[in-house]
């Protein structure tokens, strides 16, 4: 009788990538689909002080449309430094100042622009009767670090007014409890 040799199987071992890297891709992007993109409009600012804070009213209207504007000093970058801000320093420079939406920079020049377009996108549909024409129900809430010149925020505050904004709101710290009173 003749010996069968066995038959050897070969099994291919190998990790199949493309479907690995196609389910690592998803989930990025499920991660930066589902991210809170909110909070890239609160730059990093000192707020001033107020003891008489307004808290955040936590269940805003849905209908409500929203739009933050950071004023804050210009960022250092190539060709632009300016010494009293690097040294902690009041800079009451007027060009050194600058106005953030939704992540642009804008001076104050070349704000208003923006500011009507964030207006026209949230207008209501009926004359206000007190200002007798159109005004848009967006709020912006304006976010001036606390260096920054007053008269650049008051500016600002009438440029929403020639933007048809009217529902304004300027953002305070409040500050820790051993302070108020003082």
């Amino acid at each position: 009788m003749k010996k069968r040799k066995k038959a050897v199987v070969e099994e291919s071992v190998m990790c199949n990538l493309i479907a690995m890297v196609d389910i690592m891709f998803l989930l990025l992007l499920f991660f930066m689909l589902g991210a809170d993109m909110g909070q890239r409009e609160l730059a990093e600012l000192v707020l001033p002080k107020a003891d008489q804070v307004k808290p955040e009213d936590k269940k805003a209207d849905v209908k409500d449309v929203y739009s933050t504007i950071n004023v804050h000093h210009r960022y250092e970058e190539a060709g632009f430094t300016c010494a009293i801000n690097k040294a902690n320093g009041v800079c009451r420079e007027p060009d050194h100042w600058r106005y953030a939406i939704r992540g642009r920079e804008y001076t104050q020049a070349d704000i208003l622009p923006e500011l009507q377009e964030a207006a026209a996108e949230a207008m209501e549909t009926e004359i206000d009767p007190k200002a007798g024409q159109l005004l848009s129900r967006r709020k912006v809430l304006i976010r001036a670090d606390l260096s920054a010149p007053f008269g650049d925020v008051n500016k600002l505050i009438e440029l929403c007014g020639q933007a048809k904004l009217y529902k304004i709101e300027v953002a305070a710290a409040q500050p820790p409890p051993d302070e108020i009173g003082k």
